[in-house]
Protein backbone atom coordinates (compact mmCIF):
# COMPACT_ATOMS: atom_id res chain seq x y z
CA UNK A 1 0.00 0.00 0.00
CA UNK A 2 0.99 3.57 -0.85
CA UNK A 3 1.30 5.48 1.81
CA UNK A 4 0.96 8.85 0.20
CA UNK A 5 -2.09 7.91 -1.90
CA UNK A 6 -3.58 6.33 1.13
CA UNK A 7 -3.69 9.35 3.77
CA UNK A 8 -4.92 12.29 1.70
CA UNK A 9 -3.70 15.21 4.25
CA UNK A 10 0.16 14.21 3.67
CA UNK A 11 1.67 16.45 1.24
CA UNK A 12 5.29 16.50 -0.41
CA UNK A 13 7.99 18.91 1.57
CA UNK A 14 7.74 22.17 0.04
CA UNK A 15 11.25 22.37 -1.93
CA UNK A 16 14.13 24.59 -1.37
CA UNK A 17 14.38 27.35 -3.09
CA UNK A 18 16.83 28.33 -5.20
CA UNK A 19 17.91 31.55 -7.71
CA UNK A 20 19.24 31.37 -11.19
CA UNK A 21 21.84 34.40 -12.07
CA UNK A 22 22.32 34.38 -15.94
CA UNK A 23 23.80 36.14 -18.09
CA UNK A 24 21.26 36.34 -21.19
CA UNK A 25 17.65 37.13 -20.90
CA UNK A 26 16.63 34.49 -23.41
CA UNK A 27 16.83 31.63 -19.76
CA UNK A 28 14.12 34.17 -17.84
CA UNK A 29 11.69 30.75 -18.94
CA UNK A 30 13.71 29.03 -15.61
CA UNK A 31 11.65 31.09 -13.24
CA UNK A 32 8.85 29.03 -14.32
CA UNK A 33 10.60 25.92 -12.50
CA UNK A 34 8.96 24.58 -9.63
CA UNK A 35 11.70 25.40 -7.22
CA UNK A 36 13.32 28.33 -8.51
CA UNK A 37 11.99 31.73 -6.73
CA UNK A 38 14.45 34.11 -8.77
CA UNK A 39 15.89 34.80 -12.26
CA UNK A 40 18.06 37.65 -12.71
CA UNK A 41 19.46 38.80 -16.08
CA UNK A 42 23.26 40.04 -15.19
CA UNK A 43 23.08 42.46 -17.99
CA UNK A 44 25.65 45.52 -18.54
CA UNK A 45 25.05 49.33 -18.04
CA UNK A 46 23.66 50.89 -21.00
CA UNK A 47 26.12 54.20 -21.00
CA UNK A 48 23.94 55.69 -23.77
CA UNK A 49 20.85 55.48 -21.50
CA UNK A 50 22.30 56.11 -18.13
CA UNK A 51 23.40 59.39 -19.34
CA UNK A 52 19.73 59.90 -20.55
CA UNK A 53 18.69 59.67 -17.36
CA UNK A 54 20.77 61.49 -15.69
CA UNK A 55 19.30 64.77 -17.32
CA UNK A 56 16.03 63.34 -16.14
CA UNK A 57 16.87 63.38 -12.71
CA UNK A 58 16.29 66.94 -12.24
CA UNK A 59 12.63 67.03 -13.15
CA UNK A 60 9.64 65.89 -11.59
CA UNK A 61 9.14 62.77 -12.78
CA UNK A 62 5.39 61.68 -12.51
CA UNK A 63 5.14 58.56 -11.62
CA UNK A 64 3.70 56.42 -13.95
CA UNK A 65 1.17 53.27 -13.46
CA UNK A 66 -0.77 51.46 -15.98
CA UNK A 67 -3.03 48.28 -16.28
CA UNK A 68 -2.47 46.59 -19.71
CA UNK A 69 -2.28 43.98 -22.29
CA UNK A 70 0.34 43.22 -23.87
CA UNK A 71 -1.68 44.45 -27.47
CA UNK A 72 -1.39 48.09 -25.61
CA UNK A 73 1.92 48.40 -24.87
CA UNK A 74 3.21 50.43 -27.54
CA UNK A 75 0.86 53.09 -26.88
CA UNK A 76 1.28 52.77 -22.84
CA UNK A 77 4.95 53.41 -24.11
CA UNK A 78 4.23 56.74 -25.88
CA UNK A 79 1.71 58.12 -23.30
CA UNK A 80 4.38 57.40 -20.80
CA UNK A 81 7.03 58.79 -22.94
CA UNK A 82 4.68 62.10 -23.72
CA UNK A 83 4.86 62.51 -19.46
CA UNK A 84 7.84 62.38 -18.54
CA UNK A 85 10.09 63.13 -22.04
CA UNK A 86 9.46 64.57 -25.24
CA UNK A 87 12.97 64.73 -26.48
CA UNK A 88 13.32 62.30 -29.38
CA UNK A 89 17.09 61.72 -29.32
CA UNK A 90 18.74 58.54 -29.96
CA UNK A 91 19.20 57.97 -26.12
CA UNK A 92 15.66 58.69 -25.33
CA UNK A 93 14.83 56.25 -27.74
CA UNK A 94 16.76 53.24 -26.66
CA UNK A 95 15.48 53.74 -23.35
CA UNK A 96 12.27 53.80 -24.17
CA UNK A 97 12.98 50.59 -26.45
CA UNK A 98 14.04 49.03 -23.63
CA UNK A 99 11.04 49.38 -21.37
CA UNK A 100 8.97 48.05 -23.83
CA UNK A 101 10.86 44.80 -24.63
CA UNK A 102 11.63 44.06 -21.22
CA UNK A 103 7.88 44.26 -20.39
CA UNK A 104 6.70 42.63 -23.51
CA UNK A 105 8.99 39.88 -22.66
CA UNK A 106 7.77 40.11 -19.25
CA UNK A 107 3.84 39.58 -20.19
CA UNK A 108 4.34 36.69 -22.04
CA UNK A 109 4.10 34.47 -18.66
CA UNK A 110 0.81 36.08 -17.68
CA UNK A 111 -2.06 33.37 -19.40
CA UNK A 112 -4.17 36.77 -20.51
CA UNK A 113 -0.70 38.78 -21.57
CA UNK A 114 -1.81 41.13 -18.77
CA UNK A 115 0.04 43.04 -16.36
CA UNK A 116 0.26 46.75 -14.10
CA UNK A 117 3.40 48.41 -14.87
CA UNK A 118 4.79 50.99 -12.92
CA UNK A 119 7.62 53.08 -13.38
CA UNK A 120 9.01 56.00 -11.24
CA UNK A 121 11.57 58.04 -9.77
CA UNK A 122 12.30 57.13 -6.04
CA UNK A 123 14.31 59.50 -3.95
CA UNK A 124 13.29 58.19 -0.32
CA UNK A 125 13.07 54.19 1.68
CA UNK A 126 10.69 51.88 0.35
CA UNK A 127 10.54 48.82 1.41
CA UNK A 128 13.40 48.30 3.69
CA UNK A 129 12.53 45.29 5.43
CA UNK A 130 12.68 41.88 4.13
CA UNK A 131 10.37 40.55 2.46
CA UNK A 132 7.89 38.14 -0.22
CA UNK A 133 5.97 39.87 -2.40
CA UNK A 134 1.80 38.89 -2.76
CA UNK A 135 2.01 38.56 -6.60
CA UNK A 136 2.88 35.71 -8.72
CA UNK A 137 5.57 36.98 -10.19
CA UNK A 138 7.37 40.49 -10.68
CA UNK A 139 9.88 42.55 -12.75
CA UNK A 140 12.04 44.81 -11.30
CA UNK A 141 14.69 46.46 -12.74
CA UNK A 142 16.62 49.74 -11.21
CA UNK A 143 17.51 51.83 -14.41
CA UNK A 144 19.23 54.43 -12.08
CA UNK A 145 20.78 53.66 -8.42
CA UNK A 146 20.95 51.24 -5.95
CA UNK A 147 19.44 47.93 -7.27
CA UNK A 148 16.80 45.55 -5.17
CA UNK A 149 18.87 42.95 -1.97
CA UNK A 150 17.75 39.59 -1.79
CA UNK A 151 18.66 36.96 0.56
CA UNK A 152 19.29 33.36 -0.65
CA UNK A 153 17.68 30.65 1.16
CA UNK A 154 20.31 30.13 3.54
CA UNK A 155 20.75 33.70 4.91
CA UNK A 156 16.83 33.88 5.75
CA UNK A 157 14.67 33.19 8.84
CA UNK A 158 11.29 32.93 7.23
CA UNK A 159 9.74 32.32 11.06
CA UNK A 160 10.63 35.91 11.14
CA UNK A 161 9.30 37.51 8.03
CA UNK A 162 7.32 40.83 9.29
CA UNK A 163 9.53 41.15 12.27
CA UNK A 164 12.63 43.42 12.26
CA UNK A 165 15.94 42.80 9.80
CA UNK A 166 18.14 41.41 12.54
CA UNK A 167 15.59 38.85 13.17
CA UNK A 168 14.93 37.73 9.21
CA UNK A 169 18.81 38.21 8.56
CA UNK A 170 20.43 34.71 8.96
CA UNK A 171 24.20 35.88 8.08
CA UNK A 172 24.02 39.92 6.51
CA UNK A 173 27.34 38.75 4.98
CA UNK A 174 25.11 36.88 2.26
CA UNK A 175 22.87 39.73 1.48
CA UNK A 176 22.92 40.13 -2.32
CA UNK A 177 22.43 43.30 -4.19
CA UNK A 178 21.52 43.66 -8.09
CA UNK A 179 23.25 46.43 -9.96
CA UNK A 180 21.51 48.70 -11.73
CA UNK A 181 20.34 47.41 -15.13
CA UNK A 182 20.25 43.80 -14.25
CA UNK A 183 17.03 42.42 -13.99
CA UNK A 184 14.99 39.97 -11.68
CA UNK A 185 11.73 38.29 -12.21
CA UNK A 186 10.98 37.63 -8.17
CA UNK A 187 8.26 34.82 -7.53
CA UNK A 188 5.73 36.00 -4.86
CA UNK A 189 3.53 34.07 -2.64
CA UNK A 190 -0.25 35.10 -3.73
CA UNK A 191 -1.96 34.62 -0.21
CA UNK A 192 -4.22 31.17 0.23
CA UNK A 193 -2.95 30.17 -2.82
CA UNK A 194 -0.66 27.00 -2.62
CA UNK A 195 2.98 27.31 -4.46
CA UNK A 196 5.51 24.86 -4.53
CA UNK A 197 8.44 27.29 -3.66
CA UNK A 198 8.34 30.03 -1.04
CA UNK A 199 8.74 33.75 -3.16
CA UNK A 200 12.37 35.40 -2.83
CA UNK A 201 12.88 37.53 0.07
CA UNK A 202 14.34 41.01 -0.92
CA UNK A 203 13.66 44.59 -0.04
CA UNK A 204 14.55 48.19 -1.17
CA UNK A 205 17.91 49.22 -0.81
CA UNK A 206 17.85 52.43 2.20
CA UNK A 207 18.44 56.25 0.29
CA UNK A 208 16.32 58.06 2.58
CA UNK A 209 18.71 61.46 3.57
CA UNK A 210 21.38 60.27 1.53
CA UNK A 211 20.34 62.49 -1.89
CA UNK A 212 20.23 59.53 -3.82
CA UNK A 213 17.79 58.82 -6.79
CA UNK A 214 16.81 55.51 -8.26
CA UNK A 215 15.00 55.33 -11.25
CA UNK A 216 12.94 51.91 -11.53
CA UNK A 217 10.71 49.68 -13.93
CA UNK A 218 8.40 47.02 -12.37
CA UNK A 219 5.51 44.91 -13.85
CA UNK A 220 3.48 42.54 -11.64
CA UNK A 221 1.39 39.71 -13.11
Amino acid sequence: MNLFTSVPFLKARPKTPRQVISDSWENRDSILESDVNLFCWKRQTNLTISAYLEQLLDQELKPISEYLRASELDECIREARAIWDLNTCKASDLFWQDVSELTRGFLSFSKEGCGTMHLKMISDDACTKFHTDGYSLRLFTTYHGKGTEWLPEKAVNRTFLGQSNDLIVKDASRIQQMDAFEVGILKGEIPRKASSVKGIVHRSPKIAHTGEKRIILRVDI
